[in-house]
């Protein structure tokens, strides 16, 4: 099958017209100090064994959940055999906008925010914070604000609230779903995209290990790859 694409955690193979076929690895992203980090932009050389099994299982799980819930996902089909899943084609919004929810302050977070009085790493937030990046790795993928992505014709005032929403709906649900699990999730990145056929709103990439921090809620102690993707096997 054709390789389009080798992402940082995943190959893209070409499918059928409105579809492709995901491949998942055992890479993994790190940040500048050489740490594994699911907000990393650069690929480990030392992959994780069993990462791939583990991303793509609490991928579907999770894709499972929000569609019965009203929640477009990208997925058609998987096979956990060959770790692999058939997506509908989808379009990113400009050169692609990653969405991420905090409801506990750290990491890029707090590295932003430094120099503001009262934050600290761990700090828990009231309500959780919601921000939206663009994803370039030479810059860091910077922060945008709603309103300039609707300035820059990134996305369209009228649609972009609807986005809004429908991301406020899914990031919740995600949230609970970690929590059924006896998970304190810190924070997410997801990313949503238009179908290339019908140009309707679909969650795609993955939902998984790879781009989350998630914590043993009793015990407080981090839970990663095949140990975290066991809650949702």
């Amino acid at each position: 099958m054709t390789l389009l694409q080798k992402g940082k955690t995943k190959d893209v193979h070409a499918h059928g017209e409105y579809t492709l076929r995901l491949v998942f690895t055992d890479r993994v992203t790190k940040n500048e100090a050489g740490e594994v980090d699911p907000g990393g932009n650069f690929v480990s050389e030392d992959g994780a064994p069993g990462q791939g099994w583990a991303c793509l299982t609490m991928t579907t799980t999770i894709f499972k959940r929000l569609a019965e819930n009203g929640i477009p996902t990208h997925m058609v089909s998987f096979d956990l055999s060959d770790l692999s899943m058939v997506a509908r084609k989808a379009k990113v919004f400009g050169s692609g906008l990653e969405w991420v929810c905090r409801w506990v302050g750290t990491g890029s977070f707090i590295r932003r925010y430094r120099n503001v009085p009262g934050v600290k790493d761990g700090m828990r937030f009231v309500e959780p914070v919601m921000e939206i990046t663009i994803k370039d790795d030479a810059t860091g993928d910077p922060l945008i604000v709603p309103s300039a992505v609707a300035a820059l014709g990134i996305i369209t005032a009228e649609r972009l609230s609807d986005l809004i929403a429908l991301n406020t709906k899914t990031m919740a649900l995600i949230h609970e779903i970690f929590r059924e699990r006896g998970l304190d999730l810190w924070d997410i990145k997801i990313e949503w995209g238009k179908d290339a056929e019908t140009g309707a709103f679909l969650l795609i990439d993955e939902v998984s290990a790879n781009s989350c921090r998630a914590f043993d809620a009793a015990t407080g102690a981090r839970v990663l790859g095949l140990d975290l993707a066991a809650r949702f096997a």
